[in-house]
């Protein structure tokens, strides 16, 4: 049965308390190499999504992991290796969900902070990648639950392609299709001979490559399923819509 990410937290909101595979496939990985991770979470008992420092005031990430809650019940953490280890946490001031999302499409938020991050060796900002590759190689960045049993940060190696005869070919739902069309985001490719999945809080992950981002991990069409249909939000595309965001908010 294909579960999308929005419908299956509003309907197995519970078994968020229960451990959760995650980024199947990857390897721990030390903040220290990916300072801007954020981790989203409910009332900072529950990691339920990821995301991107971009400025002092900002966090980007997928408008499925923060769909459901009063913006008041997340607070994110930063700088740790370990979502239960010590951390430096903040409170949400407000999210600004794109205007057109609506659980598919425009899978993009960004999450104002109350107050400024500090910055240090384990928390800084990322650049948000500009250019528009039809296939590009990235490391995708998660917390949680994971087929190892740790809450340690995982990373796993994809390749993300754009291109709408070889992306769209892997993908089963119109809906999902329809982003690829709509030049809005990335199948998630594993490396050959790998297995490597995603589970719907994995949303709002960050894509990097060569010290920038360029998508957010928006959905699985089949979650939990190795080597299917996923499909991340491709930033760049979104770059208007950020900037202006942010300028009319501070």
């Amino acid at each position: 049965m294909k579960l999308f990410v929005l419908a299956s937290f509003v309907c197995c909101f519970g078994r968020l308390a229960q451990a959760q595979l995650r980024q199947v496939g990857g390897k721990d990985v030390s903040v220290r190499q990916y300072p801007f991770v954020a981790a989203i979470a409910y009332e900072r008992q529950l990691n339920i999504g990821n995301g991107a420092i971009i400025t002092p005031s900002w966090i980007i990430t997928s408008a499925s992991a923060v769909s459901t809650l009063p913006d008041g019940s997340y607070d994110v953490a930063l700088g740790t290796s370990d979502f239960y280890s010590v951390a430096n946490w903040y409170q949400v001031q407000q999210i600004f969900r794109h205007p057109e999302f609506v659980g598919w499409d425009y899978n993009i938020a960004l999450i104002q902070i109350r107050g400024r991050i500090v910055f240090s060796d384990t928390i800084q900002p990322i650049t948000i990648g500009s250019s528009f590759p039809d296939a590009i190689e990235a490391t995708m960045l998660s917390y949680g639950k994971n087929e190892h049993e740790t809450t340690h940060l995982r990373s796993a190696t994809y390749t993300l392609i754009s291109d709408n005869v070889d992306c769209v070919r892997l993908l089963d739902e119109y809906r999902a299709k329809e982003v690829i069309w709509q030049q809005h985001g990335f199948c998630l490719i594993p490396p050959p001979g790998t297995e490597q999945g995603q589970w719907f809080n994995d949303a709002g992950a960050p894509l990097v490559t060569n010290g920038q981002l360029y998508a957010v991990f928006a959905f699985a069409e089949h979650e939990g399923g190795t080597n299917e249909g996923s499909v991340a939000t491709r930033v760049a595309s979104f770059a208007g819509w950020i900037q202006t965001t942010m300028f009319k908010n501070s």
